[in-house]
């Protein structure tokens, strides 16, 4: 299935993956920028397991900003992107803003 932009991470029980990414187009976080190939590649095609993207904020409301919703519990994102596998609504695991750039790491994620 297709990234799917989303405003909030569903509460489904069926394994998913929940991409936090920079706001904007083009993004205006370099890594999230790099990453984009990998994340298009793993997650494009239809057979992909389902992966949405939440959109953290502009450049402003994300950096060196403690209060951004998403820094805090129970996301507790500290880097963009972060990626993010629920299985039975409970976080299971997680690829930090570097490891989610790399289309290997990626792949481990969903295996």
């Amino acid at each position: 299935m297709p990234l799917t932009d989303a405003d909030a991470p569903p509460s489904t029980n069926d394994v998913h993956y929940v991409v936090y990414f920079a706001s904007g187009e083009p993004s205006w976080c370099p890594d999230c920028r790099n990453a984009l190939p990998a994340l298009q590649n793993v997650f494009g095609s239809e057979s992909a397991p389902t992966a949405y993207i939440i959109r953290a904020g502009t450049r402003e409301e994300w950096k060196g900003n403690p209060n951004n919703k998403w820094r805090k519990a129970p996301y507790n994102v500290n880097g963009l992107p972060t990626i993010v596998r629920i299985e039975n609504g409970k976080e299971t695991a997680r690829l930090g803003d570097i490891e989610g750039q790399e289309e290997s790491a990626l792949r481990k994620l969903i295996a």
